[in-house]
């Protein structure tokens, strides 16, 4: 058994001074105040569940259309040096072919970690392509959008194994709403985002089991007024899951902060949608290059996913969005552990739980990242 402990532990939806015990990879019980025999007293810093990130596509050259097992395992343990304990391995728009090899490949990584010592889980596959809108793919492949088909999410389910928990979906090349509908019927969460859908068109699929939006704000038309569209949705319907990527390249501080405003502190969700070329010092390939802000872009400019990690998006919705502490961690942690429908097991620091947790300094730096509790930096390691 370990017992650790802190003057700040995130419990009950605060941080206050608690100690927990944790054996066989689960938290066994908290309790308020310190103990005088704690393994790791961690004095004033911040106990917090394990970041979630529900939308990720790599990591220092590690994608997930290319990877293999040993390639993924790296990826699964450099992830956690930004507190991330669990994610969504994410692809992207591809040939037919290419994401059926892919999702074969990446089945075998979902939930293989069982004891915790590979690194964070990989808790499914969340599909970002092929059923977009060509007029909003951002640097999707253009010439892999297809019409939404039922036959093509089961070919994907198949080479999957079952492992695809979320989809992306634009919704209003859904005829009669036929592949969300089917989705749902199967377990799998669907999200709105590259996408021209209207507010109207967003609040029907809703009726049928639509719940998220994918990176808000991007890969969608700008709020009109007269035309709120699939952000006014996200402003106006409770029941959306918003993802927010908060690096101040994607989304401005001030459109964060409308958003943090307008969801309540149980459907904001920060995701990286990381690059895998995030933390890569290689060359670059297939025509992305770094801009001047140190961005990745297509050769037509377009953003090509983020640079992010997790600990960093947290602390800039707190110090540059200027959101609660309460909604930037829950954005991190139990939202989208609700998103990815792995709650009874993820997302808070509870009894029963598993013991994802992270230790950070009040800058949210990371000073140690529990996976299912085992200890997975070193003593006096900092994340780079």
């Amino acid at each position: 058994m370990l017992r650790i402990q802190s003057e700040n532990v995130w419990w009950r939806g605060c941080l206050q001074p608690a100690h927990l015990d944790i054996d066989n990879g689960r938290i066994l019980s908290v309790a308020e105040g310190k103990a005088n025999d704690a393994d790791r007293d961690y004095g004033d810093m911040l106990i917090l569940p394990g970041f979630i990130d529900a939308h990720t596509h790599g990591n220092n050259g590690v994608g997930t259309l290319t990877a293999s097992p040993e390639e993924i395992a790296r990826w699964q343990r450099e992830i956690v040096a930004e507190g991330v304990t669990s994610f969504a391995a994410t692809t992207a728009t591809a040939p037919f072919e290419e994401n059926l090899a892919a999702l074969d490949r990446l089945s075998g990584c979902v939930s293989r970690d069982a004891d915790g010592s590979v690194g964070a889980e990989v808790l499914g596959i969340y599909v970002e392509g092929n059923f977009i809108d060509a007029g909003h793919r951002g640097a999707q492949d253009v010439a892999s959008i297809v019409e939404p088909s039922v036959d093509v999410l089961d070919a994907y389910r198949e080479a999957s194994r079952g492992t695809i928990i979320r989809m992306i979906l634009a919704v209003e090349h859904d005829a009669d709403f036929k592949v969300l509908k089917h989705a749902v019927s199967k377990g799998i969460g669907v999200s709105v985002g590259h996408s021209g859908a209207s507010y109207e068109q967003v609040v029907e699929a809703c009726s049928y089991g639509l719940d998220g939006v994918t990176h808000t704000y991007n890969g969608m038309a700008s709020l009109h007024h007269r035309h709120p569209g699939i952000v006014g949705a996200a402003f106006d319907l409770a029941m959306l899951y918003a993802e927010i990527i908060a690096d101040g390249h994607h989304v401005s501080w001030p459109a964060v902060r409308t958003l943090g405003r307008l969801k309540d502190d149980d459907h904001l969700v920060l995701v990286s949608d990381a690059s895998p070329l995030k933390g890569y010092r290689g060359p670059l390939t297939g025509g992305i290059h770094i801009d001047e802000e140190g961005q990745f872009r297509t050769e037509s400019g377009a953003l090509a996913s983020s640079s992010m990690r997790m600990c960093d998006g947290v602390r800039n919705l707190v110090e540059r969005a200027g959101l609660p502490l309460r909604q930037a961690i829950q954005a991190a942690t139990i939202n989208p552990a609700r998103l990815l429908r792995c709650d009874d097991r993820k997302g808070t620091i509870d009894a029963g739980k598993d013991a994802d947790i992270v230790v950070t300094d009040h800058a949210f730096e990371v000073v140690q990242t529990y996976c299912k509790g085992v200890a997975m930096l070193q003593e006096g390691e900092m994340r780079p």
